[in-house]
């Protein structure tokens, strides 16, 4: 016995147990350091089975010890029910093998993952996963919802590397939401990829019913304060990026959109809040829309800057425009370029309904400058009432677009 290693003489004093979780329901120990592997629950990579009760039996053990990581081996995991849980403890990490390695199908109409978190209190994060939609209509792929955003000092909610799409290719399988984030605190998605449907056969039906606009949104952001979005993609879907608060008492200030598309879209960026709110940035980004490329509504303080802008078809008869202020002031709209991607647009007809910068009568103190107009249509409508705005040193290349109806000055 005195030859015997420390730990396996206190192991046999304790019965042998070596704090070694059992088969059917592992728990947390010193040695395992918070990581639950979901296959110790019961899921089966490529099994073909239903792996949402090994993921809920999983998520509901690390609720209990109040932080965790959950690690999702390489495979394929399907989901005939949506997993959810309401997490008080201080950190969830839910982290796969990597896109298109760790794949979460969701095979029903609620989507995947549904995660609530108490009065904002605990940071969430997923990283290196890919959500496939096995159906139409899937439902929301991943769900973090808190009741209250509070005032904290900690980014609430990280997702990076996560891919969000419809199985197979081409497909017709669509999630209707990618992402719901609502009220988290300064909630940060890079490299999130989103698709709804992607069938090339369907893509000239630029209609309401069309399948192109089947699911509703890419990235909702809604209530959430200074929402990020770096190298992101939505592609296909009625809204590319929704952030939107207008149901709230107050709107959140700050937000930043760089180096994101919004491909196959009716709107590109919508972003609203009930007052007018500080601090909105969109640069380096790329619009492709068939009805507004970015409509920010009610903000100040904001920069549209370096970003590419162009309708899906002039001439399908919907009008279209590229950036609609509505109550905005205080900002900069600079080094744009609107674009349009049709074989007319060089040639007088046919008319188009084309406003590449649109502002209301409550706009004022917008600074619009060192754009390039390469669009037939208007290139600036200010509304009468507006007033301090300056455009001034724009670059119109072509002969089709009208000059700005007013500098407002």
């Amino acid at each position: 016995m005195k030859h015997l290693p420390l730990i396996l003489l206190l192991a046999l004093c304790i019965g042998g147990d070596l704090g070694v979780a059992r088969a059917d329901e592992p728990t947390v120990t010193a040695f395992d350091s918070k990581v639950f592997v979901v296959t110790d629950y019961g899921a089966v990579p490529n099994g073909g089975g239903d792996a949402s009760a090994a993921f809920q039996k999983a998520l509901d053990v690390i609720a209990r010890a109040g932080k965790g990581q959950l690690r999702i081996p390489a495979g394929d995991y399907h989901f005939r029910q949506v997993v959810s849980v309401t997490f008080a403890g201080s950190g969830l990490a839910i982290v796969g093998d990597g896109q298109g390695v760790s794949n979460l199908y969701s095979d029903n109409t609620n989507g995947v993952l549904r995660i609530s978190v108490p009065q904002c209190k605990a940071q969430i994060s997923l990283r290196d996963l890919s959500f496939l939609a096995a159906r139409e209509g899937a439902g929301t792929a991943v769900e973090v919802t808190s009741q209250s955003r509070g005032a904290r000092n900690f980014r609430s909610l990280t997702m990076e590397n996560v891919d969000i799409r419809g199985a197979g290719l081409p497909t017709r399988n669509y999630f209707d939401y990618g992402v719901k984030a609502i009220a988290q605190w300064r909630p940060i998605f890079v490299n999130v990829v989103f698709s709804g449907v992607m069938d090339p056969a369907l893509y000239k039906d630029r209609t309401d019913a069309s399948p192109t606009f089947s699911a509703a949104c890419g990235f909702v952001a809604d209530l959430c304060y200074a929402p990020t979005f770096q190298h992101c993609y939505s592609w296909s879907a009625q809204t590319g990026y929704r952030v939107i608060s207008d149901s709230g008492p107050e709107g959140p200030e700050d937000g930043a959109f760089y180096r994101c598309t919004a491909n196959l879209v009716r709107v590109g960026f919508d972003i609203s809040t009930p007052d007018v709110e500080p601090q909105m940035v969109i640069d380096f980004c790329h619009a492709n829309a068939r009805d507004v490329g970015i409509r920010l509504h009610r903000r100040k303080f904001f920069f549209l800057t370096n970003n590419l802008l162009y309708g899906l078809d002039h001439s399908d008869g919907f009008p279209y425009t590229d950036i609609e202020l509505v109550d905005c002031n205080v900002g900069i709209i600079a080094h744009n370029i609107f674009q349009s991607p049709t074989a007319h647009n060089l040639k007088p007809t046919p008319v188009v309904k084309h406003t590449m910068i649109r502002a209301d009568a409550k706009c004022h103190d917008l600074v619009i400058s060192d754009n390039v107009f390469n669009a037939k249509g208007d290139t600036v409508i200010v509304s009468p009432g507006a007033n301090h705005m300056e455009i001034r040193d724009n670059h119109i290349s072509n002969p089709q677009a009208k000059t700005p109806n007013s500098s407002h000055e």
